[in-house]
């Protein structure tokens, strides 16, 4: 019942209900107040959280009695790694960085696409240098690198991270058992009804999406908004085929893919974009860039987009013909066979 009350419900899985967790929440909600008292904001508070953050938990894992040398493993996603990490070392634990995003690369792309549309009204702002100096710090101690796609497995190494110390993991997902699936089938009496779930900045293709749309205003085709704005909702004011609804609980996502024709993902860069996955769990055909994780299998599950560019993507809308894909292979990193087969790829 409080704010927010039904979307910190949604996190809750019940495969965790017997799983020990510790987090330092008290000290943590501590935290979050005195930044807001003292207005803190931006990258300045996020690496001010990441340093708290594994000080405490450099405090846990000093009471765990742990023993020292390899068979302890520590896991952490990057940019919260370096202490843990440098404190592991000292321990010779063996240390695994979770790589949540394609990096520097993807940064360089992001920065670019602002400078292409600069009248969008982006909230993004670049990272400070200490940030990547940290993280380039990560890499080194690291003895693996787990990502999640080809694509940052190629951005990394354009980074000149070693190839054999990377290692992809695609992810996977599973629909709820109660949630249905059954949507209804579109049919040329109606407009196509396309979908674009997530946070809505430029990374993600948006700035390019709705140029395309200009292209399709006089079609039978409409395109529903759902998440986060980073950008202006001004943005799409001109356009009327186009509906941004604002975030959702993660309870009511299921509704929106079944009630849609097409999910679109026309990213720059992604980790993986696990929205891919959701979707296709409900039988929603995707269209995605190759710039994330591989999901799509052309003319199976979904649509390829071999340019990004705005008259592209429009042209592949107009040709799109849902019903005339079979759904009986879910493409690369949908199931567990697929999970099992990368982690045994990690050996012992």
């Amino acid at each position: 019942r409080l704010p927010g009350g039904q979307r910190l419900l949604d996190r809750w899985h019940s495969d965790l209900e017997e799983v020990e967790v510790w987090a330092p929440n008290l000290r943590l909600l501590g935290f979050e107040a005195r930044e807001r008292l003292q207005k803190g904001a931006g990258w300045s508070q996020i690496l001010r959280r990441n340093a708290l953050f594994q000080s405490l938990t450099i405090r846990r894992l000093e009471l765990q009695g742990l023993p020292d040398g390899e068979e302890v493993t520590l896991f952490s996603y990057s940019y919260a790694a370096g202490e843990l990490f440098r404190y592991g070392k000292k321990r010779g634990w063996r240390l695994v960085l979770g790589q949540i995003d394609p990096g520097p690369a993807e940064e360089r792309i992001v920065a670019a696409e602002h400078d292409r549309y600069p009248g969008l009204g982006s909230s993004w702002s670049p990272v400070p240098v200490s940030y990547w100096e940290s993280w380039r710090k990560e890499l080194a101690l690291a003895d693996h690198v787990v990502v999640n796609s080809e694509w940052s497995r190629q951005c990394l190494l354009k980074e000149g991270v070693a190839e054999g110390k990377i290692e992809s993991v695609p992810l996977v997902y599973k629909r709820a058992d109660h949630e249905q699936n059954v949507r209804v089938a579109w049919s040329e009496a109606r407009p196509l009804r396309l979908l674009f779930l997530g946070k809505i900045n430029l990374r993600k293709g948006i700035a390019r999406l709705l140029e395309a749309m200009r292209l399709l205003k006089d079609e039978a085709v409409e395109l529903v908004l759902v998440g986060a704005s980073e950008i202006d909702e001004k943005a799409w004011e001109d356009l009327p085929k186009v509906k941004w609804l604002g975030p959702v609980p993660r309870s009511e996502v299921g509704k929106h893919y079944r009630e849609s024709d097409v999910f679109l993902l026309p990213t720059l860069s992604d980790g993986y974009a696990l929205t891919q996955l959701e979707a296709l769990s409900y039988g929603l055909p995707v269209m995605a860039s190759r710039n994330c994780g591989e999901a799509v299998e052309e003319g199976v599950n979904g649509w390829l987009l071999d340019s990004l560019e705005p008259e592209e993507i429009a042209e592949a809308i107009r040709a799109v013909r849902p019903e005339q894909l079979s759904f009986e292979k879910k493409g690369r990193g949908f199931g567990l066979d697929e999970l099992g087969e990368s982690l045994a790829s990690l050996g012992d």
